[in-house]
């Protein structure tokens, strides 16, 4: 029981001892205005070697606001919408970027955000990749492994949409989505029982 319980202190001091030397690793804070383009306010940026790498992330929250149209009236978003990302800066330049999006929320055709409602669920990834550093028009915005999800109480599935979004337009996976005419009959449908 005794060594039990050594070896138990020993790992968690060990680990401690870890955790605690993880943030010393890291190289020193940039500035992220001397960056091009500036990453969005928030950011923390390190070097690391030759790269400037910098954390991001970008919260939106929406309640009940207009978002779309469909037959049967206006769509309202209620969302809870979390990004974090990810930029790569070589001489002070943007070279690649990823981002990770979590978003959860409900759809109502009430602007009070009243019943019926259907939940949406988006997770998506993306990246970019810029011919030239700096120039966020340069690289092209490739998804891949996005999901959206569209649910109803008694209706189940309503929508499903997942795959990889190539830049040139292409789509490769499942696609099902609110501009078909059957979808967004099924979504009136639940919104309107």
């Amino acid at each position: 029981m005794r060594k039990m319980l050594v070896a138990a202190v020993a790992a968690l001091a060990g680990g401690t001892l870890i955790w605690m030397t993880a943030p010393a690793s890291a190289g020193p804070i940039v500035d992220p205005n001397t960056l091009q383009p500036a990453p969005p306010p928030g950011a923390v940026c390190r070097t690391d070697g030759p790269w400037t790498i910098c954390q991001t992330t970008f919260l939106e929250e929406n309640v009940n606001e207009p978002v779309f149209g469909l037959p049967c009236g206006t769509v309202y978003e209620t969302i809870y919408d979390l990004r974090e990302g990810i930029r790569w800066y070589l001489d002070g330049k943007l070279v690649k970027r990823f981002v990770s999006q979590n978003a959860e929320g409900t759809w109502s055709l009430s602007p009070t955000g009243a019943a019926p409602t259907v939940t949406i669920a988006l997770h998506a990834n993306w990246r970019n990749e810029y011919a030239v550093p700096g120039d966020e028009s340069s690289g092209p915005q490739i998804f891949h492994g996005s999901a959206i999800t569209l649910r109803a109480p008694g209706v189940g599935v309503i929508a499903h949409v997942a795959g990889l979004d190539l830049a040139d337009g292409t789509h490769r996976g499942v696609l099902r989505f609110i501009d078909d005419p059957e979808v967004a009959a099924v979504l009136c449908e639940a919104l309107t029982t």
